[in-house]
């Protein structure tokens, strides 16, 4: 017999809480709120990497005050990080998981370059009902650096955590995985639409009163409603655009939402967008690093921008 529909929905939940811990990792690593960044790890849990090793919520933050360097915002030397989805084995309250990472920094000219690409081998648990690391192991592939990854111990699957009742009726518990996924996918209609430069649907992705802003070099871009919005990215090929589909590409990472406790008819959410174009030699080019601060309504039934913030990082 399969499992059942409560198993099933449980795995879903835990899959999507393991994914908003790895999107909270990166914001709060990327902004160096390394309290907060502590309290991601289990009380016992371990950080291994080229910064160096720490243990526990306390000691792994005070590894990271001792050994990282800042993150100034722009013009600063500013540094951010892309991570992909992780491949998560959900086990009752244990999991395991790889996610791929890249670091962005400010290079000559405010150019975005890439540094290291690398990934991550994670373990996590739940504890007090919430999903934590275990252990992070932080890999740099490219350039590559060996990393001296001591013995540890093989972890045993610890008794069911009995603060991890799942709140909420199973319809409700649907409903918040389904409102994350289509939120997701109303990011990647954004991308798609604005790379075919098809603007009556990308302005239609906006509700009645939806605004949106950007703060390029160029000045400030702002439009409230579908029409007006439109009519401002149609202004755009041959100057903020490419000059037509296929001269550029945006590409969209560390989708971080929030569903709204008190409506559920609204949500925030921050992602990264990259701006990438065809070099002079025909190869892609990285342009420009930002990122999209979002508030959400359901309107008519579909999740819509009534806010898209889209202010420019590094470029």
């Amino acid at each position: 017999m399969g499992d059942s529909f409560a198993e099933r929905l449980r795995r879903l939940e835990d899959a999507e809480q393991i994914r908003q811990l790895n999107l909270a990792y990166r914001r709060v690593l990327d902004a160096r709120d390394l309290e907060a960044y502590g309290r991601l790890f289990a009380e016992d849990g371990e950080w291994l990497g080229g910064t160096g090793y720490g243990k526990g919520p306390a000691g792994i933050t005070a590894m990271l005050n001792e050994r990282l360097a800042g993150n100034p915002a722009p013009p600063g030397p500013t540094s951010w990080h892309l991570v992909t989805e992780s491949a998560v084995d959900v086990r009752g309250d244990w999991a395991t998981g790889t996610v791929t990472w890249a670091l962005i920094q400010r290079g000559d000219g405010d150019q975005p370059v890439m540094r290291l690409l690398g990934h991550y081998d994670d373990v996590y648990v739940r504890e007090r009902g919430r999903w934590r690391y275990q252990r992070r192991i932080a890999r740099t592939d490219i350039p590559h650096r060996e990393l001296n990854v001591p013995n540890s111990p093989a972890v045993a699957s610890p008794p069911a955590d009995g603060e991890a009742v799942a709140q909420g009726t199973a319809e409700a518990r649907l409903r918040r995985l389904e409102d994350l996924e289509q939120i997701r996918q109303l990011f990647v209609e954004y991308k798609m639409v604005l790379d075919k430069q098809d603007f009556a649907a990308y302005g239609a992705l906006f509700a009645a009163d939806g605004e949106f802003i950007a703060t390029p070099d160029q000045g400030l871009q702002q439009a409230k409603g579908p029409a007006a919005i439109q009519a401002l990215v149609e202004a755009m090929p041959g100057s903020l655009l490419g000059s037509e589909p296929g001269a550029d590409f945006h590409v969209v990472v560390n989708p971080l939402i929030e569903l709204d406790a008190a409506d559920p008819d609204r949500a925030q959410a921050q992602v990264t967008w990259l701006y990438v174009v065809k070099g002079e030699d025909g190869a892609p080019a990285l342009c420009k690093l930002g990122h999209y601060d979002d508030q959400l309504i359901r309107e008519a039934g579909r999740w819509r921008f009534l806010r898209r913030e889209a202010p420019t990082d590094i470029g």
